[in-house]
């Protein structure tokens, strides 16, 4: 029970931690946020490349953001865990790049803009979500 209990723990952290793109404090000091590069992450579930509505605000915040600064190009870098093949783990990395894509240019965003990085498999055979997900880049 305590088990369920602690996994159960980590995911509510771990969901409380989706919406917050990586490197949001660069936004108080600035200093910061003239030298890094904003990057939004969107998690999946395993062997999955559906967007969740969460992963949707995320998406649309990154479009935003993108416009607002005047980025000039989107890398979208696509993983997924070392669970499955390597061939279908790259697929799948190629897919969840394709689609977070997709939502970028519903959102507004040029396709030209977007550069797809499928990496494909990454990690070891622990599934957690830090390997399936697709990191979104902001260059400026």
């Amino acid at each position: 029970m305590s088990f369920v209990f602690g996994r159960f723990c980590l995911l509510l952290l771990l969901a409380a931690t989706l919406a917050c793109p990586i490197g949001a404090h660069a936004q108080t000091n600035p200093v910061a946020a003239k030298t890094s590069v904003p990057r939004y992450l969107v998690y999946f579930d395993e062997f999955s490349a559906y967007l969740s509505p969460q992963s949707k605000t995320i998406i649309a915040r990154a479009a935003k953001e993108a416009k607002a600064v005047g980025a000039k190009t989107i890398t979208v870098q696509a993983r997924a865990s070392a669970t499955g093949t390597v061939q279908t783990n790259k697929y799948l990395a190629m897919t969840r790049a394709s689609i977070v894509a997709d939502e970028l240019e519903a959102n507004g965003i040029a396709p030209a803009m977007v550069q797809q990085e499928p990496i494909g498999q990454t990690g070891s055979r622990d599934p957690s979500v830090f390997n399936r997900r697709v990191d979104i880049i902001l260059h400026p």
